[in-house]
């Protein structure tokens, strides 16, 4: 019990901590000290919730994911960004956990159809709405394409695989579960555009380049938040 509540107070944390820390006043203007305060909680928050389920294979592979996106998030932002590519990696192996966690858990339901389709949809919708908002902002990738590439293919099968499981989960009725996985990854979408956009781009529309800059965080730390959740609720 001790661990489940201490789990759902460092989501809490990781879910607030972007607007909490950075307000506290020996934290103020420290932006990379609150960043690595949050990815902390969401890796505690998955520890924590490991612990309280007795450390399965799926929480074990979803522990190691968050630990490789706090690695990330800490080289994202490492001298202004020089190691960008470095994080993207670190990033790119979590995910890589997160669907093999997902898919040796759930197995075949992980192809359901009707739900792969809905993901294959939203997917095409997102990519759709990317290219209008790249095409209309000029938007250039300065010359990282290939890596941004391979990341985003790695990305477009976690989301497939963590969508699909949990509108399984939630017509099987474990609805906490399914919350957890299709929230998470639909954030972690919104999230990594707007980094691409903000970060890799170069749009010159202030307003658009302040908004998808205000986005990340508050998307991202609730999705890392919702996997590391979803170790409670497996079933």
């Amino acid at each position: 019990m001790v661990f489940r509540i201490a789990a759902f107070v460092f989501a809490a944390l990781a879910f607030l901590g972007d607007f909490v820390f950075k307000r506290l006043p020996g934290l103020r203007g420290k932006v990379m000290t609150c960043k690595m305060m949050c990815s902390g909680s969401f890796v505690l928050t998955g520890v924590c919730a490991a612990l309280a389920t007795g450390f399965t294979p799926y929480g074990a592979f979803m522990v190691g994911g968050l630990m490789l996106g706090a690695v990330g998030d800490f080289f994202l932002d490492y001298k202004e960004r020089q190691y960008f590519i470095t994080g993207t990696l670190f990033f790119g192996m979590g995910h890589i956990l997160y669907i093999i966690g997902i898919i040796s858990h759930s197995g075949a339901d992980i192809l359901v159809q009707p739900y792969l389709g809905q993901a294959a949809l939203i997917l095409a919708g997102i990519a759709v709405m990317s290219v209008i908002v790249l095409l209309l902002n000029k938007i250039s990738f300065r010359g990282k394409n290939k890596p941004v590439a391979v990341y985003s293919l790695v990305l477009i099968v976690s989301f497939l695989a963590a969508f699909t499981r949990g509108m399984v989960a939630l017509t099987q009725g474990n609805t906490a579960y399914g919350i957890c996985l299709v929230v998470a990854s639909s954030l972690f979408m919104v999230s990594d555009t707007c980094i691409a956009i903000h970060v890799l781009g170069k749009a010159p529309l202030e307003f658009f380049h302040r908004m998808t800059g205000a986005l990340i965080n508050p998307t991202y730390f609730p999705a890392q938040a919702l996997f590391a959740l979803s170790i409670l609720f497996v079933d």
